[in-house]
């Protein structure tokens, strides 16, 4: 069994995880610059902070096409994916329907596996 990650977190004003940080490094010299705390959290927690924020910034709607979608039924989707020089943030995120997320990865099927939707 793997053991759980550690990764750092940026809190925003309201203590709501806002982004993901890939080392420490990146995330002391974000702190620095924006004044933001960040804390050192499992990943899965952070994952799942987000996606629930997302989900209610989204007021239950796809905010591709604006179909009906519950926290479970929908996706949390990258604009940036982070091979491309994302991350997991607030603001790189949008809640969609599984219809728009396979249109947002046309050009390859998005990977899904059970622990990413756990919360």
């Amino acid at each position: 069994m793997r053991a759980a990650k550690l990764v750092w977190v940026e809190k925003d004003s309201r203590l709501q995880v806002f982004r993901i940080f890939r080392n420490r490094q990146d995330a002391s010299a974000a702190a620095r610059h924006i004044g933001r705390r960040v804390i050192d959290m499992f990943y899965g927690e952070a994952v799942g902070m987000i996606r629930h924020t997302v989900f209610i910034r989204s007021q239950g709607f796809c905010e591709g096409c604006a179909a009906p979608v519950t926290e479970s039924t929908g996706h949390m989707h990258e604009l940036l994916h982070r091979g491309k020089g994302g991350e997991i943030s607030m603001d790189n995120s949008v809640f969609i329907c599984a219809d728009c997320h396979k249109f947002a990865h046309k050009d390859r099927s998005p990977i899904f596996s059970k622990k990413s939707l756990d919360i």
